[in-house]
């Protein structure tokens, strides 16, 4: 192996490391206060790529009233999701939605654990994953449901509702649509949203 080979190699192996993703779980405790947001943090992760360091936190404010509710037993629940670099200076990006002027059932809740940051196209640059469902709703029927993704500036979303079990093997809801942004995407983002769909799909009423 002559010397232009072996450097060429160990470019490669110095690229590969300082693209390489780098991601760790942060208890909702240990998040700084010096990051400023609303509502209490549900999850958060810490990760690393070519561009630097960022915290991901996701946040909910649960039910409370509602004082432009036109009802009086309107409730409103929001929750955010924030990018934060490391020099703890404005967030990068954030996330928030809402359900106003509910008097019935409300939720607005981020997914358990689905949370997530992956390099599927192996660029350096990490692809931030959130889900999260909203609902209104005094009856037996699906919540809207959507999957967040960013990488770096861009923005990806799916939007649907999630599945319920009517009994006797029927089910409602649990269809999607991907927004314009995934025409340009990688296969690998739309196959990997199609399997984050799946897994968070099922819903289970009154758990």
């Amino acid at each position: 192996m002559n010397y232009l080979t072996i450097f060429s190699a160990l470019l490669l192996l110095g690229f590969s490391a300082q693209a390489q993703l780098r991601v760790s779980p942060l208890a909702p405790a240990a998040v700084p206060a010096t990051l400023k947001r609303s509502g209490r943090v549900v999850q958060a992760l810490r990760y690393t790529d070519r561009t630097g360091t960022y915290t991901v936190l996701a946040t909910e404010t649960g039910p409370r009233p509602d004082p432009a509710a036109q009802s009086s037993d309107g409730q409103r629940a929001d929750l955010y999701a924030y990018q934060y670099p490391a020099t703890g200076a404005a967030p990068t990006w954030q996330v928030h939605d809402f359900v106003d002027d509910c008097p019935l059932d409300l939720e607005a809740q981020f997914v358990p654990k689905a949370l997530t940051a992956t390099d599927l196209d192996q660029d350096g640059t990490a692809e931030v994953w959130l889900v999260y469902r909203t609902t209104c709703r005094g009856d037996v029927s699906p919540s809207t449901q959507k999957i967040i993704m960013y990488e770096g500036p861009r923005k990806y979303a799916v939007r649907g509702t999630s599945r319920i079990a009517l009994g006797n093997g029927q089910h409602d809801g649990g269809t999607y649509t991907l927004d314009a942004a995934w025409a340009a995407a990688p296969a690998a983002f739309r196959q990997h949203a199609a399997q984050l769909w799946q897994q968070h799909r099922d819903e289970r009423l009154g758990n």
